[in-house]
């Protein structure tokens, strides 16, 4: 069953909004650009950082410690061998030779979907058509049906076991120890089945004796999984594998921990496998390169957004008669726009000033021509040729 809303919001309300959204826009404005001048410097460091570690390092023997590398930054490539078998506390599911073992839980529950449609009235006003629609799907968040808009109906059971992971404590690199934490996020994911006596031990060690069992290698607690029914849960295991890994860090007696650089930052470089540390830091230098785009692209939606929350005040006032609002909201998406770009790679400039200062000047003389072309082209109305 839907659920169908219809609200209505007056010019002057509207208005109202825009002007509180102005303010947000001018707020996330200064976010947006702490943000983009804070990821050049970060960029910058960890590249300082880089370079510095690689015309340092020194590749050694995992098997044996060498006392005069303690404090130094080493690089090491061995096999990796657990302490202990990993074992889930709630479960009592366990898996020896692995670095971990990961709990997937899924519960078969009432999702609820909304869907809006907004239209401008005559006067400025605005019509909102909200639509709710529910639907019963296996999700691995909880559902909370009592913030649904029609909970009568679709009431959801307690989420009773939570999604984990659980990692072995120590790992042997030879004649190194670390911890299992520290090497996880290299691990390869492989799934664990459920046999029918490791799902009824868990059945009994979670409370409900005889009402767990294995279906298609999984933990499955309900009475029919070809017809589910709202509460039931399936819960899936994954054994986090890492036969051998590659390290880059600090020696300290038989453990490996973080290196601090020169310039305050610190290095702990892993791969899963055996890599020489020249291809580890070429790959650290190229995730350094990704996450610098990703956050300077983000600046700069952000920058985006700001400006057209400042400027939507001018398409709200012309809403008056819905299509001029239009077509002013058509104007200022664009001048927010050119704006976003040009600030965000003015800030960009600025922070790459002291480090490569020509690329800032040709960034700087990019804006510029950007927005001469802009002031030039973008705004002269066409000419429509008389009849």
């Amino acid at each position: 069953m839907n659920v169908v809303t219809k609200t209505s919001t007056s010019w002057f309300s509207r208005l109202g909004g825009a002007l509180t959204g102005a303010l947000f826009g001018l707020v996330l404005l200064i976010v947006a650009i702490v943000a983009l001048f804070w990821n050049e410097g970060r960029s910058v460091a960890t590249y300082k950082s880089l370079e510095e570690g690689l015309s340092i390092v020194v590749s050694t023997d995992a098997s044996r410690i060498d006392p005069a590398l303690d404090g130094k930054l080493v690089h090491i490539e061995s096999d990796v061998t657990p302490a202990s078998d990993v074992v889930d506390a709630d479960t009592g599911i366990s898996v020896a030779g692995a670095i971990g073992l990961a709990r997937k839980v899924e519960m078969y529950q009432w999702v609820e979907e909304k869907s809006s449609k907004t239209e401008k009235t005559l006067g400025g006003g605005e019509e909102t058509v909200t639509t709710y629609s529910y639907s019963k799907e296996w999700s691995s968040e909880a559902q909370d049906s009592s913030e649904f808009k029609e909970p009568s109906g679709h009431e959801n059971p307690e989420f009773w076991l939570p999604s984990s992971e659980t990692l072995v404590e120590k790992a042997q690199l030879g004649a190194f120890t670390v911890a299992g934490s520290q090497i996880a996020s290299v691990g390869a994911r492989e799934a664990l089945p459920v046999t029918d006596e490791t799902a009824a031990a868990a059945s009994e060690a979670l409370g409900y004796p005889g009402e767990g069992r294995s279906v298609m290698q999984a933990l499955y607690f309900g009475a029919d999984e070809k017809a589910p029914q709202v509460g039931d849960t399936k819960v899936r295991f994954e054994k986090i594998l890492l036969p051998e890994v590659s390290i880059v860090g600090m020696q300290h007696g038989d453990r490996l921990m973080e290196y601090t650089t020169g310039n305050g930052y610190t290095l702990f470089l892993l791969a899963a496998g055996r890599e020489p540390f020249a291809k580890m830091f070429a790959d650290s230098q190229a995730s350094n390169v990704v996450l610098t785009w990703i956050i300077r692209v983000a600046g700069i939606f952000g920058l985006f957004i700001g400006f057209a929350l400042i400027l939507r005040i001018f398409s709200v006032i012309g809403d008056v008669i819905p299509f001029v609002g239009s077509l002013i909201a058509f104007g200022t998406g664009l001048v927010s726009f050119v704006m976003a770009i040009a600030v965000g790679v003015i800030v960009i400039a600025i922070g790459w000033f002291a480090v490569r200062p020509l690329l800032s000047i040709g960034l700087l003389v990019g804006v510029a021509a950007i927005v001469w072309a802009y002031s030039k082209y973008g705004r002269k109305a066409p000419v429509t040729p008389a009849a």
